[in-house]
């Protein structure tokens, strides 16, 4: 009994086996015969320069009727073919007008068909395409994005956007509501070596027939360690031509952030601290201090103290 399934499970194997071998036969076969058939192209001009538009294109599907193999049908059938028409091969007309005559080695160069010589027929064998010209102007490109260093980093330099500008086509009443475009937002963070990234420009605020030179720009922030230093600088008054004004201290302290590079570059007689007598009044003994000059390289300067005391020597 067990000897019997065992030969009727290998018998029904072995049928499906010649079944499922005979039918992809069968097929093979049937796609090697020459068949006739009828497909559409969309038709799409491609490469279209800044400065004009496509207003129209007819027909934007053309008829091929095409003789061929199986296998070659069935393939322009399941890609759905697309003519792809480079706008530097149209053949101008007259105006505004152009014009492309579809052929079957035009066909076959843009890889819309596999062999031009399966090609019966086409109509219409003429696309005619109407172009217009746009208005153009040049807008900045501003920043949505943000940056969060690791402690004790900093921006070298102002961030960097380029190109800082770029130019916008359209209809003249669409962009004249356009002044900036903007990046996408981004967010970096732990932030501690030079950004230089590609950013894709958005579109969320312009009008759907407005177009753009460009699709990305590059944002540069150069990057650097700072560090904290203090440094004790003379107080200069102003506004004293008499020499009658005597303050206490004579010092400040100013506090500061530069970059660890530059830190051992700076001195006393790089800073400017000053306290203006014109500022003094009969009810205060006290005259504000300000840090009038600083070195470039320093990020950030404050005074540990805000005022300095004073008397009047008659």
């Amino acid at each position: 009994m067990f000897r019997g399934n065992k030969i009727n499970s290998v018998s029904a194997r072995e049928f499906l086996f010649f079944l499922l071998f005979t039918t992809i036969i069968a097929g093979l076969i049937k796609l090697s015969k020459t068949y006739k058939t009828q497909y559409e192209v969309t038709v799409e001009v491609v490469d279209i320069p800044l400065d004009r538009t496509i207003q129209e294109v007819n027909p934007e599907l053309i008829k091929i009727n095409a003789e061929g193999s199986g296998f070659s049908l069935l393939t322009n059938a399941i890609d759905t073919p697309v003519l792809r028409l480079p706008f530097n091969e149209l053949d101008k007309v007259s105006g505004e007008t152009y014009q492309y005559n579809v052929t079957a080695r035009s066909l076959a160069l843009k890889e819309v068909i596999d062999n031009e010589g399966s090609v019966l027929a086409i109509a219409p064998s003429q696309v005619v395409i109407a172009v217009d010209s746009v208005a153009s102007k040049r807008i900045p490109v501003l920043s949505k994005i943000t940056f969060s260093y690791k402690t004790g980093y900093g921006a070298k330099s102002k961030m960097r956007i380029e190109p800082d500008s770029i130019t916008i086509v359209g209809p003249a009443g669409s962009i004249t509501k356009v002044n900036e475009v903007f990046t996408t937002s981004k967010e970096l963070l732990e932030i501690d070596s030079k950004i230089q990234d590609q950013v894709a420009l958005s579109m969320l605020e312009l009008p759907e027939d407005v177009r753009l030179s460009q699709k990305e720009v590059t944002v540069i922030q150069d990057v650097s360690k700072f560090t904290e230093g203090k440094i004790v600088v003379p107080i200069t008054i102003l506004n004293d031509a008499d020499a009658q004004v005597k303050i206490l201290p004579k010092t400040a302290e100013v506090s500061y952030i530069v970059e660890l590079e530059n830190f051992d570059k700076i001195t006393a007689s790089d800073f400017l601290v000053t306290c203006d007598y014109a500022n003094a009044t009969d009810t205060d003994a006290y005259l504000p201090l300000k840090i009038s000059k600083a070195p470039a390289s320093v990020k950030v300067a404050r005074l540990i103290n805000k005022q300095v005391k004073f008397i009047v020597i008659n």
